[in-house]
């Protein structure tokens, strides 16, 4: 009889045991998680706020506009001769006060040169107002130390208009030279005369 109630008694309480760890169990496992409103409340007291912001989107470069006045370009050296090489001269005319000069066209000019001299051959078209020429010989060769002035020939029409042939002397030989002639011609308004150039040649060397 003593080891039947002995029995009983164990077959009682381990059950017990059991039955209150298995409830501790069920009721940790079954504990829910912390609330987002309570996540998000740490984050607002102790973590860095967001910036919301939408994503750029890539345009093109804008484009200049057409239209308007392009700046002027700038220009270096000599003025372009108007037909090239050779001269072309004017056609005559049977009264030659009317005729001028255009300052603003330059035209081609013949020149013959020589070892120290150069014939240069031209068209005078007149004008009333008409003085002289001056012919020019510009050396184009680079020279190291002293430079030779740069001077003049004076030639005065002898008639108001026609074909005109001068000389230039004193020339260096073996040299590059750019001939031109101005006309020289009284103001319009006011005293004293302008000059322009209204012949010129390319480089040309002399023999």
């Amino acid at each position: 009889m003593k080891r039947r109630s002995g029995g009983l008694l164990l077959a009682l309480v381990v059950p017990a045991v059991f039955g209150l760890s298995g409830c501790g169990l069920f009721s940790s496992s079954s504990s829910s998680p912390p609330s987002s409103a309570g996540a998000d409340g740490a984050a607002g007291a102790g973590g860095d706020s967001w910036i919301v912001s939408e994503q750029g989107k890539a345009t093109p470069s804008p484009k200049p506009t057409s239209g308007g006045t392009p700046p002027p370009s700038v220009s270096f050296g000599f003025l372009p001769l108007s037909g090239g090489g050779g001269a072309k001269y004017a056609t005559p005319t049977p009264v030659c006060s009317p005729n001028m000069f255009n300052f603003s066209k330059i035209a081609g000019l013949d020149v013959t040169p020589a070892a120290t001299t150069a014939v240069l051959d031209w068209y005078n078209v007149g004008g009333i107002n008409l003085v002289e020429f001056r012919l020019y010989a510009i050396s184009q060769d680079l020279v190291v130390g002293d430079q030779r002035d740069v001077t003049y020939t004076v030639v005065k029409p002898k008639t108001p208009c026609g074909q005109m042939s001068a000389t230039i002397t004193n020339l260096s030989p073996k040299t590059h030279y750019v001939f031109t002639v101005d006309a020289v011609v009284l103001r319009r308004s006011g005293d004293g005369t302008h000059s322009a150039t209204v012949f010129r040649s390319h480089s040309l060397p002399t023999l």
